[in-house]
């Protein structure tokens, strides 16, 4: 590229910035080439509407999907996940309108499962929430810049995040189903194996959870993972909610070496994951006691009774991920289940190409 090129494109791109229709990153330019590849690899018309994005209810048709996944950075072969996670989102359960908006900061963490993980080099393991791999990358970022530049969820003006976290960037992941030794998740959902799905929450930044793996005593491991469920502030002021844990290899093939399945571990969780009264009592402002709804639903409850973080074990989700150590995740979702609950999706492939 000559000097002068470089030179105008460079400009193009703080431009772009400038007009802040970026994520603070630099993007790229897109060109009408590049577009119209991202639209023929959805095997979708331009003009198709995807939705109306919250906050400000924009028209998200595919061809901003696909002008928004160039500016990525994504590969036309992206398309059809980006698609299928944007359509989840758009599901009335999960609650878009929250997630872009809240002060929790919440992200769509992104998970895909099946064959389509393998034919865009999608990360599943080692240094899975890391930089590393153009798909993971740039996935979750088109949809961070779809929000942003169609939905209206502007950091600092509608977004009102607190804080945030990384995820707000990208938050995609691949299931590692080869390393498993339980089905994954879309299987688990009831799709078929050969099915390629996408899975999304609006999810906390990752908290970690570090244990020796041994599968004679697997309920350490999952007592650790329980306790980093069960801090005060994951009782929200508004109801129960739902985690996925990303379940390392050192840790899930140690519990599956003793003998638990997927259910026996929810189970476990379930069981584990919780607080006695008296602190949740303890944790509440004094001028608003009994404000937590866990509370509110156990009337005349006692001091040392227990209360569940989760209603249920199905709340509770376990994926296989990441690389070999002793390190597993808990991503824990929105306030409650009343503020977004997650959902999935098979991904339609274009052209006839097996799902």
């Amino acid at each position: 590229m000559a000097a002068g090129s470089v030179s105008e494109f460079i400009a193009k791109i703080d431009d772009y910035i400038e007009q802040g229709v970026t994520d603070g990153l630099p993007v790229i330019p897109p060109s009408v080439e590049r577009v119209e590849a991202m639209v023929a690899a959805s095997g979708r018309g331009a003009d198709e509407v995807v939705g109306l994005l919250p906050p400000t209810y924009g028209e998200a048709n595919v061809r901003d999907v696909a002008i928004n996944a160039t500016m990525a950075g994504c590969l036309p072969e992206y398309m059809p996940v980006i698609l299928a996670a944007v359509e989840v989102m758009l599901e009335p359960s999960f609650h878009l309108d929250h997630l872009a908006t809240s002060t929790k900061g919440n992200a769509p963490l992104v998970i895909v499962n099946g064959p389509i993980r393998k034919e865009i080099g999608l990360n599943c393991t080692k240094n899975v929430l890391g930089p590393g791999a153009r798909a993971n990358a740039t996935i979750g970022r088109a949809i961070r810049l779809l929000l942003i530049n169609v939905g209206g969820s502007v950091p600092g003006v509608t977004d009102h995040s607190c804080f945030g976290h990384g995820g707000k960037y990208t938050y995609t992941i691949g299931e590692d189903e080869e390393s498993s030794p339980w089905e994954p998740l879309h299987v688990e959902s009831g799709f078929a194996a050969e099915d390629s799905t996408v899975t999304v929450m609006g999810s906390e930044a990752p908290r970690y959870v570090s244990s020796v793996a041994s599968p004679k005593c697997p309920e350490v491991t999952l007592l650790r993972i329980a306790d980093t469920m069960s801090t005060l502030a994951s009782f929200g002021m508004t109801g129960r909610s739902e985690a996925f844990v990303l379940l390392g290899p050192d840790h899930r093939n140690a519990v599956a070496e003793a003998g638990w399945s997927k259910a026996d571990v929810r189970n476990f969780l379930h069981e584990r994951s919780g607080r006695p009264a008296a602190d949740l009592d303890a944790g509440q402002p004094p001028d608003r006691p009994g404000s937590l709804p866990h509370l509110r639903e156990r009337e005349g409850y006692r001091p040392d009774d227990w209360i569940p973080v989760f209603g249920s074990a199905d709340d509770i989700h376990i994926v296989a991920a990441g690389g070999a150590g002793i390190v597993s995740l808990v991503c824990y979702g929105s306030p409650s289940l009343d503020y977004g609950r997650h959902g999935q999706r098979r991904i339609d492939r274009p052209n006839g190409v097996p799902r």
